[in-house]
């Protein structure tokens, strides 16, 4: 269900291969099951990628708009990792506001500059969390449990980059260091297209184009979740989530880390499809996929989240560095 692309490490295969793999055994899909209202974490332990600030506005220059300081939350230590895993948890679907169809809500957002649009770097850096549910099947027994993973994603244009992984429960292992040359990573070469024709190619190649508008959003996670857009490439993201027919709007949707931002679904087969965007720059705050209904022969009993999402950041780096 985990719509990330495949990956073809040089060596040996990294350990989260289930979860990228429609499997009804230890099938591995993020689960974001925070409360909505929880507070955006306090992140500590060992500092993400080094980032050059903006340059300064020349005082006698007219003030632009003024974009929020590109974050840059540290990866979460073991303990801190348990901690936030073992938290009582949610497993409703998001609740949404009323919807009005998305391409008559979306003609008046304007895609705004973000503060990390500044950043420079060879490297996309792509910083997330995910709750995942993994499921075993024992004869007749259903059981199913939660899994945390926490990810550091660095791709450049060449398709080549790096991954580190932690997970709690850990399994086989806690943390996984993976490290992709040039072509090992799948998906378009170069940056996300800002052309609307291309960039629905791009989706078009990863997500089968009959499925509609699930297929838009499916793609568009696959390819958020390795790459950065800049204001170009948001602003034809926009456009193609507004041409989609059957995309529906959300005014106020709040993410798992109490992110208020607005929220584009799509729903098939009782299985919805859920974006949140930052209203202001169009970054992507989260991703959701919920079973509106229970899945067949699952031990669920009502509507769950079997995928989420928390995007902490977008940004850039020089290096494939976490330190």
């Amino acid at each position: 269900m985990n719509n990330l692309p495949h990956m073809r490490p040089p060596t040996a295969k990294p350990h989260p291969v289930r979860r990228r793999a429609l499997k009804v055994t230890a099938a591995v899909c993020a689960l974001g099951l925070l409360a909505t209202a929880t507070a955006i974490p306090i992140w500590t332990g060992t500092a993400g990628p080094a980032q050059s600030a903006p340059s300064p506005s020349s005082a006698t220059a007219p003030l632009p708009a003024v974009a929020q300081p590109c974050p840059s939350p540290a990866a979460l230590t073991a303990a801190q990792l348990k901690t936030r895993a073992q938290q009582k948890l949610d497993p409703s679907p998001t609740r949404l506001p009323a919807s009005t169809p998305a391409r008559q809500a979306l003609e008046t957002v304007t895609v705004g500059p973000s503060g990390c649009d500044a950043i420079p770097g060879r490297f996309a850096y792509v910083h997330l969390l995910q709750w995942a549910t993994d499921t075993t099947i024992a004869g007749n027994s259903t059981t199913t449990r939660i899994v945390l993973f926490e990810e550091q994603r660095w791709r450049a244009h060449d398709a080549s980059g790096r991954a580190i992984r932690s997970r709690y429960p850990t399994g086989h292992q806690t943390t996984d260091d993976s490290t992709y040359h040039p072509g090992e990573l799948d998906g378009p070469i170069g940056p996300i297209a800002a052309d609307p024709a291309a960039l629905t190619a791009h989706i078009n190649a990863n997500q089968p184009p009959f499925l509609g508008p699930t297929a838009v959003i499916r793609g568009l996670v696959s390819l958020l979740g390795w790459r950065t857009p800049n204001q170009a490439a948001r602003t034809t993201i926009l456009i193609v989530l507004r041409d989609t027919p059957g995309n529906t709007y959300h005014a106020s949707v709040t993410d798992r880390a109490g992110r208020t931002g607005i929220g584009i679904s799509a729903t098939s087969n009782d299985i919805r499809f859920l974006l949140i965007l930052n209203p202001t720059t169009g970054e992507l705050l989260a991703y959701e996929r919920a079973a509106l209904t229970p899945p067949p022969g699952s031990d669920r009993t009502g509507p769950s989240v079997d995928d989420y999402q928390l995007f902490l950041v977008h940004s850039r780096a020089n290096s494939s560095s976490n330190s």
